[in-house]
C-alpha cells in the first residue's frame, strides 16, 4: 500500500487488519492506494528481514532495502506470490553440517553430490568469479535449472528474482548477494564461510553468511558451512573436523634478518629480500612457471611524513596517502592529489614514505630475471578485461608477478610454482582483532588454492619465522584457533563479545553514547572530533532497544553500523 508522508508517499506492508486502533486519530495516516492484491514475496523473507534488522542493528526497513528489489519498495505493480503449502510455517531448527577440506576439488565434489539429492539449493561464494566457475562445473555434471545470481540491480535482477520466486530454477549460485534469492531452499551451502568478503560493501553492512544461516532456520533447510579454514564462531560452536593433510616441505620459512635488504629511494624503511627467495624465483621462472611476490601494500611508498617536523600527510577523510608515479592516493577513500613539493605544516622539502609498496619492487625484479615478464597485480592493476587478458597471456610461458593478496587469484588460471610473502609479519601487525586469522588464511590459500597446489612452493619471509601464528601453518587450524581464542577470551573480543563501529551520529553522538552505556555496552571514542564510536557488548537485544530511538522517520540520517561477530 502507499501512504502519504509529508510531500511524498511511502510504500508499506500490511501485516494484519483491524477495525480499531490504539493510535490517536490525528496520527493515523490514510491509505492512498492498495498496490497489490496479495503478498509479493514469501512470508519467510519477511520474517528473515525482521531478524536481520535486529541482528545487524539497522532496523527492518534498511534490511528490506538490502534484501529485496527496489521496485517492490517503490510501489511498482508485480504479480502476486502464489504461496506453497509450506509458506507461513516457521521452522524452529535445521540440520547444520560442515565441510572443511584443504583442496578445492574435494569440497566441490562433495557439494555436487549434495545438490544432486536436493530439489532446491542455494550456493554462496565470497565472490562472483568463483560462483561462475562453480556453475560451469554444475553444467558439466549434467545439472540443469541452475541460475547465476546477478551482481547488479536493474530490470534483469528483478526478472530473475521473480523467476526464482515462482520456481523456475532449482539451484541458485552467486556471490554474497545470493542471500536475496527468494528460493524456499531445502539445502543452503556457504563456501569459504569465514571470508570477510561476505560482509556487504554498502550500508547496512550485512554479513551474507549470517543471513543465509538464518534463512536455513526459517525454511528448515539443511545448512552446510565449508571452506579451508572455519571462522572463529563456527570453530567455537560446532568443533568441525580438520583434515590431517599438511603442507610439509612445500612451506618454507625464511629469516629476513639473515638476508639482503633493498634500499628504496624515498622510503624510510628497507624492504627485505632473502637470497633463497631470489634463487627460488630464478629457478621457478627459468622452468617456464609463474612466481608471485606478495607485498600487501599498493603504490611505491605509503604513510607519507615530513622528515623535518615529523607531520603526517593525510587525506581529509583521515586516511593515509600512498605514492604512485607523481601522484598520491588515499588508502581509504581513493582521493587523488599531486604529490606536494613542500610539507603543508612547516614548508620542509624532504617528504618520505615509511613503508615501500609493490611498485618499489620493479627495478629489483626486472634485474633479477632480465628478459622475462614482470607485471603488477592488485585491485588497481590491470585495469579492464582487455588489459587483464593481455597480462595473463604475457605470463603463459612464465614470469614474475608483483602483487597484493589479490594476485592469488592467478593460482586458479596460471601455472604458479612459487608464492613468496615478502613481509609475512605485515598483515598480522594490523591493529585489528582478526589480523592473525587474516594472515593465517591468506598464507594457507597460497598453499592450497588454485591449480596443482601440491606442486607449488610457498616462502614466508619473517622476523620470527615459524613462531606464533606461523607455527600453526604446519600444525593445523585446530592449533591456531585454540591459541587464538584463548587470547580473544582474555580481552573479550569477538566471538566472545560483539564489536560494532557506529558512524554518522552527528549531534547525537553524546546522547547515543549515553544510551548505549546505560544499556550495558562499553563505548570507546578514539577521536572526539569524529562522529563515530566503537561499542563492545554481549547482548544484541539490549543494544537494539537502546538504538531504536535513533532510527525514527524524522531523523536526518540513520546511524551506520558495522558489526563484527567473529
Amino acid at each position: 500500500m502507499a501512504v502519504p508522508i509529508g510531500r511524498t508517499k511511502r510504500v508499506g506492508f500490511v501485516l494484519s487488519c483491524s477495525d480499531t486502533s490504539t493510535w490517536p486519530e490525528n496520527k493515523v495516516r490514510s491509505i492512498s492506494s492498495v498496490l497489490d492484491d496479495g503478498p509479493v514475496m514469501p512470508s519467510y523473507l519477511w520474517r528473515l528481514s525482521h531478524w536481520v534488522g535486529k541482528a545487524f542493528l539497522c532496523g527492518q526497513g534498511q534490511a528490506l532495502m538490502a534484501m529485496i528489489p527496489k521496485e517492490i519498495l517503490s510501489g511498482e505493480e508485480l504479480p502476486p506470490w502464489k504461496a506453497g503449502e509450506a509458506d507461513g510455517i516457521v521452522s524452529v531448527s535445521s540440520e547444520v553440517s560442515t565441510c572443511y577440506r584443504w583442496l578445492d576439488r574435494d569440497r566441490i565434489d562433495r557439494y555436487i553430490s549434495m545438490i544432486q539429492t536436493s530439489s532446491r539449493t542455494i550456493v554462496a561464494f565470497p565472490d562472483h568469479q568463483r560462483a561462475q566457475s562453480f556453475l560451469d562445473v554444475l553444467a558439466q555434471s549434467g545439472l540443469n535449472r541452475c541460475l547465476l545470481w546477478p551482481r547488479t540491480g536493474g530490470s534483469r535482477k528483478l526478472r530473475e528474482w521473480m523467476a526464482v520466486r515462482d520456481g523456475e530454477y532449482g539451484v541458485v549460485v552467486g556471490g554474497p548477494g545470493v542471500m536475496s534469492a527468494p528460493l524456499d531452499a531445502d539445502l543452503i551451502i556457504v563456501e569459504d564461510e569465514g571470508n570477510d568478503a561476505y560482509r556487504l560493501m554498502r550500508h547496512p553492512k550485512l554479513n551474507a553468511r549470517s543471513v543465509l544461516s538464518r534463512m536455513a532456520k526459517e525454511t528448515g533447510a539443511k545448512l552446510v558451512l565449508g571452506g579451508r579454514i572455519p571462522s572463529s564462531r563456527v570453530f567455537r560452536g560446532l568443533s568441525p573436523e580438520e583434515e590431517k593433510r599438511r603442507p610439509g616441505k612445500r612451506l618454507v620459512f625464511v629469516d629476513v634478518k639473515e638476508g639482503h635488504s633493498l634500499d628504496i629511494p624515498g622510503a624510510l624503511r628497507e624492504l627485505p629480500l632473502a637470497q633463497s627467495t631470489m634463487e627460488r624465483t630464478i629457478d621457478c621462472v627459468s622452468r617456464g612457471r609463474v612466481a608471485i611476490w606478495i607485498l600487501d601494500r599498493k603504490g611505491y611508498v605509503g604513510d607519507l611524513r615530513c622528515e623535518e617536523c615529523g607531520a603526517s600527510i593525510t587525506c581529509p577523510c583521515g586516511g593515509s596517502f600512498r605514492v604512485t608515479g607523481k601522484a598520491m592516493s588515499c588508502f581509504i577513500c581513493g582521493r587523488r592529489e599531486d604529490l606536494p613539493e613542500l610539507c603543508p605544516e612547516c614548508g620542509g622539502a624532504i617528504i618520505t614514505g615509511q613503508n615501500p609498496g609493490i611498485d618499489a619492487l620493479i627495478p629489483a625484479a626486472t634485474s633479477l630475471i632480465p628478459g622475462r615478464p614482470v607485471v603488477l597485480w592488485s585491485t588497481d592493476e590491470p585495469k579492464g578485461k582487455a588489459a587483464t587478458k593481455e597480462r595473463v597471456k604475457s605470463l603463459s610461458s612464465g614470469g614474475l608477478v608483483l602483487g597484493t593478496r589479490k594476485s592469488l587469484e592467478l593460482c586458479a588460471i596460471l601455472d604458479v610454482g612459487l608464492v613468496c610473502w615478502l613481509d609475512g609479519d605485515g598483515e598480522a601487525r594490523r591493529p585489528d582483532h582478526g589480523a592473525r586469522h587474516c594472515a593465517y588464511t591468506m598464507v594457507s590459500e597460497s598453499c592450497w588454492g588454485g591449480l596443482a597446489p601440491l606442486d607449488r612452493q610457498v616462502v614466508l619471509q619473517s622476523r620470527n619465522p615459524g613462531r606464533g601464528w606461523q607455527g600453526a601453518l604446519s600444525a593445523g587450524w585446530t592449533v591456531f584457533w585454540e591459541r587464538e581464542l584463548r587470547e580473544r577470551a582474555d580481552v573479550e573480543m569477538p566471538p566472545f563479545r560483539y564489536l560494532a563501529e557506529v558512524s554518522c551520529l552527528g549531534e547525537d553522538k553524546d546522547r547515543f553514547s549515553e544510551s548505549i552505556a546505560l544499556a550495558g555496552g562499553d563505548v570507546m571514542d578514539p577521536d572526539p572530533k569524529d562522529d563515530r564510536v566503537w561499542v563492545a557488548f554481549i547482548r544484541l537485544s539490549s543494544m537494539y532497544r537502546a538504538m531504536e530511538e535513533f532510527f525514527s522517520i524524522g531523523s536526518r540520517s540513520y546511524p551506520k553500523v558495522v558489526l563484527w561477530t567473529d
